[in-house]
């Protein structure tokens, strides 16, 4: 601001050839913003562009920041060990082709001793070549603060955290391909639903994959309404690839799909996956010579079991009891032959149909299920609850698979969990 006071004063010092005097201004020693980067169009004009990278053909693309949602328990954690393991020995993940490359876990929920036995469970299963191409660097951060950002609640200004710092720097030195955020949930300290909040976060994360050009794997969990992910729009509008790790329960058997929902550089897809003992994931049509027998008779018994189920049902609306013992006149497998509902199914595999249901909860024997006229109870098999309604209770809140050998109690059926169907 000039030091005249009025403009009277000012013109006749102006005419007399005085320069005026301006007091200094208040924010000049603030810092002056960077000049931005520009870049000439022309320069670009007949210049072949770089062939885009990705780390994983089609999945993961290089230089950006993609995000893995999924419920707790459906094995996101394990399958991103999965990857690492791909790709420390350049092998292919679920079919699709990798560039050899070095991962850094990130992990803020899982301590040393669990990493290293989901990655020996992995081993026994991928039965990979000994020769390795590069690394995977684990980082368990159980019981620290692992937030990569901080946001002042005064000015509303966000800025990376000492974690990251430390992060991007381990990231620079190992050279690393690929970084697994293993979650969202203990890196983000914001608002999920606020969008500035959400983005600004994001913009790191893709920066951090720029700067080290790698790409950033971040895990999520969606909500409970069904949907993909959590929280504002910004979450599926700023990374530039969203895949989205999921289970469908039908006719109690428990399906795997792997759905690349947003592409931003890629056709996107959705793919069945199978689980096998050690928790490992491969193609459903893809799976190793050795679970081909296995997964035929997993399906034959699903099949078997949705008859029973079906049968199950006309019988009990028709007042007809069928009984779980194989003394019984209306024993339940000779019973539905009989009624014309087996269709094609043999007594010894609706029996083999009968016991998987009964040991996974979906039905119950010694129910009442009708009277006779006299009021007197009549007593059968009966579902434990109508299907569509049972609760999904293999969930495990770590995000890893049952171990080898086990199976989780409750109404939904995991594949391979049945012993008798690969006899």
């Amino acid at each position: 601001m000039s030091t005249y006071q009025d403009r009277a004063a000012a013109e006749e010092r102006f005419a007399r050839g005085e320069t005026p005097e301006y007091e200094p201004s208040k924010h000049a020693d603030q810092p002056q913003p960077e000049p931005l980067e520009l870049i000439d169009a022309s320069t670009l004009d007949g210049v072949e562009p770089p062939r885009r990278e990705f780390v994983v053909e089609g999945l993961l693309p290089r230089r950006a920041a993609v995000l893995l949602a999924g419920d707790g328990g459906v094995g996101k954690s394990f399958l991103a060990l999965q990857l690492a393991e791909c790709l420390r020995h350049g092998e292919p993940f679920l079919g699709r082709g990798t560039t050899a490359g070095t991962t850094l876990v990130y992990s803020c929920e899982d301590e040393a001793e669990e990493l290293h036995r989901r990655l020996h469970r992995l081993q026994r299963s991928l039965g990979l070549p000994s020769t390795l191409a590069k690394r995977i660097l684990l980082a368990p951060r159980v019981g620290t603060l692992n937030a990569l950002v901080e946001f002042d609640n005064r000015t509303g200004v966000a800025k990376p955290t000492a974690a990251f710092d430390a992060l991007k720097t381990a990231a620079i030195e190992n050279k690393v391909d690929l970084i697994v955020v293993d979650t969202v949930a203990q890196t983000f300290p914001g608002n999920e639903n606020e969008r500035a909040a959400v983005t600004v976060f994001l913009n790191l994360m893709a920066g951090l994959a720029l700067g080290t050009n790698s790409c950033v794997l971040l895990l999520a969990h969606p909500p409970k309404n069904g949907a993909e992910f959590s929280g504002s729009t910004s979450w599926n509008g700023t990374v530039r690839a969203r895949v989205f790790l999921q289970t469908k329960d039908e006719d109690g058997a428990r399906r795997f799909f792997l759905r690349l929902s947003k592409a931003n550089y890629a056709p996107e897809f959705e793919e069945e996956l199978i689980r096998d003992d050690n928790g490992v994931m491969w193609l459903a049509d893809k799976a190793p010579a050795s679970m081909a027998d296995k997964i035929s008779a997993y399906q034959e018994l699903a099949q078997y079991k949705t008859i029973f189920l079906s049968a199950l049902d006309i019988l009990t609306r028709q007042g007809r009891a069928i009984s779980h013992s194989n003394r019984a006149p209306n024993f339940a497998p000779k019973a539905i032959i009989a009624a014309e509902l087996g269709l094609g199914c043999s007594v010894r595999q609706l029996t083999t149909a009968m016991e998987a249901l009964f040991k996974d909860g979906v039905i119950t024997a010694n129910a009442v299920v009708g009277k006779k006229p006299n009021r007197v109870p009549i007593t059968g098999i009966a579902r434990t609850i109508p299907l569509a309604d049972q609760p999904n209770t293999d969930r495990r809140d770590d995000d890893e698979p049952a171990e080898e050998g086990g199976s989780a109690e409750g109404s939904v059926i995991d594949l391979n969990r049945y012993p008798e169907a690969a006899e």
